[in-house]
């Protein structure tokens, strides 16, 4: 093929003088039923009256491969280092304004002051706009969503879940992240009274400038209770003024009354994740590649989910992320301007066969879950999110040994030594309890879950057995294609259809890696995903 993992590798004569190294780049599925973790490649070189033999990498995470393999052409190591090098760097500006001067520290609740600057309640449903100020010196706001615990009278403390909205969005991007002292930005918190929704007495609000409620907040106490029926949501950070924050809020207010979400038009998009391959264009709207840019395109470019943290990363296994920050910056300009969802991130979760504590309990495989979350959003997540959710990726090498530790227990998060090559399907699920409900219950992101739905070695029944997934959204990578010559419509595309798992509802099927990734690959090595947008935010984890 004509492409590495990482992009277009020209045709061209490699001539390698002394110091100097060439590669090849070899693809191939992985995690994929018969794929193996012992390996060796036997490359012949051109002209060449013998073989190289090129052995399977010595850590304990030896990639599991199997099924058609694809090689690139020679090219030079350097411009491999380069290629790797540009996938954190962009040539699409970021669609947040910058923050020009320097000194500025993250905001911190103690330098913040807040009050309530506008409620409004009626029978179809509540909003209210806090109005946020610096106090002390200048600071800089999170990207993307504020995070707000809601106090009710009854007791519960619910954090707020996020309201996707394109007049928000467009909003956003026109407010500085910079709060300078006497500066001021706006939060807005509504909830519609659809269907036979609860209504809930909500008496003070704590604010937290960053992705997580959790600690010292800026508690905000509303003059009278505020009745909020359904679902509590939040918009991203709103301008300054308060009457614009208010029009903004009352539109997305109507349109959580109307049962949708405030993306316009919602439907359906196509996207990318991790490493490959990159938008199309150069400024807004950017378009969806069909397997590269020099093959045309698509549509809008309408989601990215690129990979933000790993279990390898956080116990020191390994190094690296799947991220794409121009596919980042231009997934979210093309959201400000409504034409798409957004990016999204993932996280490369462990089994409870890597949790150094284990001892074949449910509450310590909770508790692993629970603080894979902790570590996600305390020192990973980055960016903020408009397509606001956060990905458990849950996959293992498709034959056993399951180096990711969701079939087997190993000797440590990055040991080489099986101690068991059981688990039982509810510890395993436990894990996935945990890592879900901290993100439901502490951010403003929903939780979702990335799986096979199958029933071989390394799909969901493959680690989990007959166990649900009640109420949790899903990106499924069954069933595949190689082709890309033409896109899917809805769940289907080349007489291949998607299949969730979980037991998933139509309103939790959101994503379909519909080509590359861990499953079928395509000449481009790239990875394409098809997107609900019409169940944005809508199943929701209880």
């Amino acid at each position: 093929m004509a492409f590495s993992n990482l992009g277009l590798v020209r045709n061209r004569r490699i001539v390698i003088y002394p110091g100097q190294r060439a590669v090849v780049t070899v693809t191939g599925a992985a995690a994929t039923p018969g794929c193996v973790t012992r390996w060796a490649l036997r490359l012949s070189l051109p002209a060449g009256d013998r073989q190289v033999t090129v052995r399977a990498p010595g850590s304990s995470f030896a990639p599991c491969v199997g099924g058609q393999l694809r090689l690139s052409p020679f090219y030079r190591e350097d411009t491999l280092k380069q290629s790797i090098r540009a996938l954190s760097g962009t040539a699409i500006s970021s669609p947040f304004p910058l923050v020009k001067h320097e000194g500025s520290v993250a905001c911190k609740p103690a330098g913040l002051r807040a009050e309530a600057a506008h409620t409004v309640s009626r029978q179809a449903g509540s909003l209210v706009v806090l109005r946020l100020r610096a106090s002390g010196g200048s600071c800089v706001l999170a990207e993307g969503w504020p995070t707000v615990r809601l106090h009710e009278s009854a007791g519960a403390s619910p954090v707020a879940k996020a309201f996707p909205d394109t007049e928000a969005f467009s909003a956003t991007t026109k407010v500085a992240r910079a709060l300078r002292p006497g500066g001021t930005a706006s939060i807005a918190l509504l909830a519609a009274a659809t269907g036979r929704a609860a209504c809930r007495r909500v008496k003070s609000a704590t604010i937290y400038p960053s992705p997580v409620a959790l600690g010292a907040g800026l508690t905000v106490t509303l003059a009278r209770p505020l009745s909020f029926c359904g679902e509590p949501r939040i918009l991203p950070y709103l301008p300054a003024s308060g009457k614009a924050a208010l029009t903004i809020a009352k539109n997305a207010l109507a349109a959580a009354e109307s049962g949708t979400t405030g993306v316009h038009p919602a439907g359906w998009w196509h996207g990318t994740d991790s490493s490959y391959p990159h938008a199309c264009g150069t400024s807004v709207p950017y378009y969806e590649p069909k397997g590269d840019c020099s093959n045309g395109t698509d549509g809008y470019y309408g989601a990215y989910i690129g990979e933000i943290g790993t279990f390898q990363n956080w116990q020191g296994c390994a190094s690296g992320l799947n991220w794409v920050q121009g596919n980042y910056n231009a997934a979210q300009a093309n959201a400000a301007h409504g034409h798409g969802l957004g990016a999204a991130g993932y996280w490369f979760a462990a089994g409870p066969g890597r949790d150094p504590n284990y001892n074949g309990t449910t509450s310590e495989a909770n508790t692993w879950g629970t603080d894979q979350a902790k570590r996600l959003f305390a020192a990973d997540l980055g960016d903020g999110f408009y397509f606001p959710y956060v990905v458990m990726d849950i996959e293992n090498n498709g034959a056993p040994p399951d180096h990711n530790g969701w079939n087997t227990v190993w000797n440590g998060p990055c040991g080489g030594k099986v101690e068991s090559s059981f688990i039982s399907q509810k510890v395993a699920r436990a894990t996935v309890r945990g890592f879900l409900t901290y993100s439901y219950d502490n951010t403003a992101y929903f939780p979702a879950v990335y799986s096979a739905g199958d029933d071989f070695y390394g799909s969901w029944t493959g680690i989990f057995g007959s166990e649900t997934l009640p109420n949790t959204s899903e990106w499924t990578l069954i069933n595949e294609t190689s082709s890309v010559s033409k896109f899917p419509s809805r769940w289907s595309v080349n007489g291949m259809n998607a299949r969730f798992f979980g037991g998933a509802r139509a309103n939790c099927q959101l994503l379909w890696q519909w080509s590359g990734g861990n499953g079928v690959l395509n000449k481009y090595g790239g990875d394409l995903d098809q997107v609900d947008g019409t169940h944005n935010g809508e199943c929701l984890d209880s």
